[in-house]
């Protein structure tokens, strides 16, 4: 009788492992650099946030500054955990 037998086969998963990671300080640099260090770091989710009134969104990274970032430097997050990372245009 095979009623309440459940068959199925599951594949490990891809994912990689969460780890910790301490936010280094990157006020001051060129956002797509930043951006790029943070998730070399092995965080997940990284945005862009305009903390300039005029522009709403980030289209290309390359032509901000870094001005600030939630949570800040030197706080130890897991690599999963959303980090936003102010920025203002400079061109």
């Amino acid at each position: 009788n095979w009623f309440g037998r459940v068959l199925a086969m599951v594949k490990p998963s891809a994912a990689k492992p969460v780890t910790y990671v301490t936010l280094p300080d990157t006020y001051g640099e060129n956002a797509e650099i930043a951006k790029t260090k943070l998730e070399d770091l092995g965080l997940t989710k990284v945005e862009l946030s305009s903390s300039n009134a005029k522009y709403s969104t980030v289209e290309v990274a390359n032509d901000w500054k870094v001005v600030g970032m939630v949570p800040g430097a030197g706080t130890v997050v897991k690599s999963d955990a959303p980090v936003i990372v102010k920025v203002v245009k400079v061109r």
